[in-house]
């Protein structure tokens, strides 16, 4: 429920902002804040900060009754948000690179991208607080489906076989390689790249952020690399592609 309130909250502010960009100044002196309690690890300024940042995008989509359903969701799963800092999110910047990519899709005015990355950040959260619950009792006897579940929320996170195979498929690098190779036909390495590429032309086909942004969100520092991989998996480049999507269909 909070995804889809905080999908929807992002949506409208990247309206609003499109037409008046004067609430970012706030909006980014509370991101500064956030991140200085990541940077931290101080929880309780943490908590008032991301509370304020959220509630401030709530309140720029100047949707009717959508505060009021925002804050009953956001109360009642208070339980989890010390969960969610201390346990989701030992690598800090990941949790600051997710709020900065948030506010900065609002700022570029781009609904569909604002909205993506507020779903995103609310369901990589429980998604980790889930694979926690499970670590604490008796693995799952999926690993490959265990693991295709972790790339799909953490493709934009470093990720490599040995750390995957021993803390989310509880198997050694070489079976759960075996896995992929049996069951999708490509490497470990293969798969993620498919998929970050395949997310990457969404973003391009639905959002107007800038390359660079879409390499990053899916897990690539090297634009160079990341427009390599692409014109290989597609056939063009990011850029052409983004201009004439439907004919690659």
């Amino acid at each position: 429920m909070r995804s889809l309130l905080e999908g929807f909250a992002g949506h409208h502010a990247a309206l609003h902002t499109a037409r008046d960009s004067s609430p970012l100044v706030s909006l980014r002196g509370i991101l500064k804040r956030v991140n200085e309690a990541i940077r931290q690890r101080n929880y309780v300024a943490f908590r008032d900060a991301d509370y304020e940042l959220h509630e401030a995008i709530v309140m720029l989509a100047d949707v009717p009754l959508l505060r009021e359903a925002w804050l009953l969701v956001w109360k009642a799963l208070q339980g989890f948000h010390h969960k969610a800092f201390e346990e989701c999110f030992p690598d800090a910047r990941i949790l600051s690179e997710e709020h900065e990519h948030l506010v900065e899709t609002i700022a570029l005015g781009d609904p569909a991208a604002a909205e993506d990355a507020a779903r995103a950040h609310v369901e990589a959260v429980w998604f980790r607080l889930a694979e926690q619950h499970g670590q604490r009792g008796t693995p799952p006897p999926d690993p490959l489906q265990r693991t295709t579940a972790h790339l799909a929320f953490r493709m934009h996170c470093p990720l490599r076989l040995s750390e995957v195979a021993a803390k989310v498929a509880f198997t050694s690098p070489g079976n759960l390689s075996r896995l992929f190779r049996q069951h999708h036909g490509v490497s470990f390495q293969g798969y993620l790249q498919k998929i970050r590429l395949e997310k990457a032309a969404e973003l391009l086909r639905t959002t107007r952020l800038p390359v660079a942004r879409v390499a990053r969100r899916v897990g690539y520092r090297d634009v160079s690399r990341f427009g390599q991989h692409f014109k290989r998996r597609f056939g063009t480049i990011p850029t052409d592609w983004r201009r004439n999507p439907t004919q690659h269909d």
